[in-house]
């Protein structure tokens, strides 16, 4: 058991959740931060706003470890203001209570990548979502010359039992539990490595507790990339037809939806192989991610129960 709190930051998200529930397997005295109280029962839970310091500063009073893991709605205008907000503050705060800092990161400040994407691939955007992350990891780098212990760890796109934003969930899994075709974007044929939310809760908390981890970016487990088509199969059965938005009718939605125009700058990741890989982690802490059909038939099975609840 760890003798000093552990603080989630953004507790109230799939992902927050998940990470509440892997601290707390293990022991761990934990607080969940969040705009809302938190549903996870055994944890201490705090009513915040990240984007106010004198919160962030009173959550991470005393706090051993503080896991990052806030989301914000998908918008690059969103991000662009009010994340680097949540990462100064948060820096800030950890600095002074000598916290370390597990910051949960995506994929997007590497932009477009020729080949899989590894823990070495540069930071070069290539979208305005992209860019926001960028200058978040300059923020973490100015801190953590000034003494911060800071660790990331990124994933790919989420999926997984209530994740209720993730592009899978919402245009797979929720469509074939309504009986409907599953959608993906763009190009079904093309690798894209999806990240299952257990996993990245279980792997946030090793970042935070393993002595050999800290102050390094890993990437976090995610199980060998299939193609749209192959996801969709895994849900809706095999041979089960698969829905592919073109590029045209994205374009068109964009006019009209907020979601799909913030979608419309990332279709490169649509569009070419989306892989990422996890060897470094796997290996070095001897663990393996979910593999995908288990993943999808758990997330089915929430999606289902919650269509029927």
């Amino acid at each position: 058991m760890s003798a000093g709190t552990h603080v989630v930051l953004g507790g109230g998200g799939v992902v927050g959740r998940e990470t509440v529930r892997a601290l707390l397997a293990r022991g761990h005295r934990t607080t969940s931060v969040g705009r809302r109280p938190s549903t996870v029962d055994g944890v201490r839970s705090v009513v915040a706003d990240l984007l106010v310091g004198a919160d962030v500063a009173r959550a991470l009073e005393g706090a051993e470890v503080a896991y990052l893991v806030a989301g914000l709605p998908y918008s690059s205008r969103t991000w662009a203001a009010q994340w680097p907000v949540i990462v100064r503050n948060t820096a800030e705060a950890a600095l002074a209570q000598g916290t370390h800092l597990v910051h949960l990161d995506n994929v997007y400040a590497y932009g477009r990548v020729d080949g899989p994407m590894t823990e070495d691939a540069p930071i070069a955007p290539s979208s305005r979502k992209g860019r926001v992350r960028a200058a978040a990891l300059d923020v973490l780098g100015a801190a953590a010359a000034r003494g911060l212990a800071v660790t990331i760890g990124r994933s790919s796109d989420f999926y997984g039992p209530g994740a209720s934003t993730s592009a899978f969930n919402t245009f797979v899994l929720d469509r074939v539990a309504a009986g409907r075709r599953g959608t993906w974007l763009l190009d079904a044929d093309q690798p894209h490595s999806l990240t299952y939310t257990p996993d990245v809760g279980e792997a946030l908390v090793v970042l935070g507790t393993a002595p050999e981890a800290r102050g390094r970016t890993w990437h976090l487990p995610t199980a060998p990339a299939l193609t749209g088509r192959a996801y969709v199969q895994l849900a809706a059965g095999p041979g089960a037809p698969t829905a592919v938005m073109s590029p045209a009718t994205l374009r068109l939605g964009a006019l009209f939806s907020t979601a799909a125009r913030e979608t419309l700058e990332m279709g490169y990741q649509y569009t070419a192989p989306h892989v990422l890989d996890s060897t470094a982690f796997e290996t070095a802490f001897g663990t393996a991610p979910t593999p995908v059909a288990e993943g999808v038939a758990a997330a089915l099975a929430a999606a289902r129960a919650r269509r029927e609840s």
